[in-house]
């Protein structure tokens, strides 16, 4: 019960510490034809995959702790609707991600079809919700060092998404590398107060 309240009241470095921890593992346990390079980290817990466990478990314990804990801050009035909604959001589709599995990997093994869309379409959520949510720090933000690191985020994650929508190869690593920027909005840049000049 305490280790539970103490994951919730530090609920983004809970959950992205966690669920950093879960992606590095889970990649000691893929083979071919799996490259990280070229694919994504959701199809690390794809259909049919022997080790998807390792994988939805991370979408799920990042997407439990990160909602509960911004609940958590609502209930006791330590926090601003309009600021905690997208993120409470993109948290809950990254919580229903990781129940449902993308595709598999390989070609030509019969899958279900509509779990593969509902996955989709809760990752395709929680990149909406997180980018509005990106938004609506910055133009509520006051600081000015903060509102540009905000607004600097979300032309990350957009340029990004829209990159990895455009090409074909390589990319696991440009996923990869917008996980780090998020995860790094997260844990340093979500909800602090300021950031003062140098």
């Amino acid at each position: 019960m305490r280790l539970m309240t103490r994951l919730i009241i530090k609920y983004n470095w809970a959950s992205v510490g966690i669920f950093a921890c879960v992606i590095v593992i889970a990649h000691f346990f893929t083979s071919n034809p799996y490259d990280w390079r070229n694919n994504t980290i959701s199809e690390l817990a794809s259909q049919y995959y022997h080790y998807r466990w390792i994988m939805k478990s991370g979408f799920i314990l990042f997407g439990s702790i990160l909602a509960m804990g911004i609940i958590h801050k609502l209930i006791n009035g330590n926090g601003k609707l309009l600021k905690e909604l997208p993120i409470l959001i993109y948290g809950l589709a990254i919580l229903v991600s990781g129940l449902y599995s993308t595709k598999p990997v390989i070609a030509g093994i019969e899958y279900s079809e509509l779990e593969s869309q509902i996955h989709s379409y809760a990752a395709q959520i929680a990149g909406i919700a997180f980018s509005v949510g990106l938004l609506i720090q910055g133009f509520t933000e006051t600081n000015r060092n903060l509102k540009i690191i905000h607004f600097s985020a979300f032309c990350f994650v957009i340029g990004l998404s829209a990159l990895f929508g455009l090409i074909h190869s390589d990319v696991g690593i440009i996923q990869r590398i917008m996980y780090v920027g998020s995860f790094a909005w997260l844990l340093f840049f979500y909800n602090r107060k300021e950031i003062t000049p140098s």
